[in-house]
């Protein structure tokens, strides 16, 4: 059966909502930190920081489930055995997972091939990822973000 190309959303649309659902939850993910910049925290002068004090020098840790409330409801669940399982709205995804530095390595998904309308697949082409508070970006092979999932409580 061939695919209609015609109906399916360009690269270009995908990235612009993939970054417009990433600028809707990153200032949800920056809230609720218990102070105001202006208030110190401490009552002794600042210490510089050092590389192994910051959060940012932290291995990023994916486990749990990410999401997406797109159609299809795609969602990954990284479990720390290095599995990886979901759905990109569609079909059913499953693969491993490693930490590079500061970017999650995904190696490319077993899948179903079913067809389904009004569902875009843009998460089946992940190759690796990046988390900011509690919104991972998804890249594909060639580095460009194709999309974000949101870190659900458990």
């Amino acid at each position: 059966m061939p695919i209609d190309t015609d109906k399916r959303p360009s690269n270009a649309l995908r990235r612009v909502l993939g970054v417009a659902v990433l600028g809707l939850a990153l200032p949800l993910a920056a809230c609720g930190t218990g102070s105001e910049p202006s208030e110190p925290t401490s009552s002794t002068a600042a210490e510089p920081s050092t590389p192994s004090d910051s959060a940012d020098s932290a291995a990023p840790d994916p486990t749990g489930r990410w999401s997406s409330p797109e159609a299809g409801d795609p969602f990954l669940e990284f479990s720390e055995d290095g599995q990886v399982k979901g759905s990109d709205g569609c079909n059913r995804i499953e693969t491993t997972w490693e930490v590079d530095g500061d970017k999650i390595l995904i190696t490319p998904f077993t899948t179903t091939q079913k067809a389904c309308a009004g569902v875009d697949m843009w998460l089946s082409e992940a190759s690796s990822a990046t988390i900011e508070g509690d919104v991972m970006k998804i890249a594909d092979s060639g580095g460009d973000v194709v999309g974000g999932l949101e870190k659900e409580d458990q």
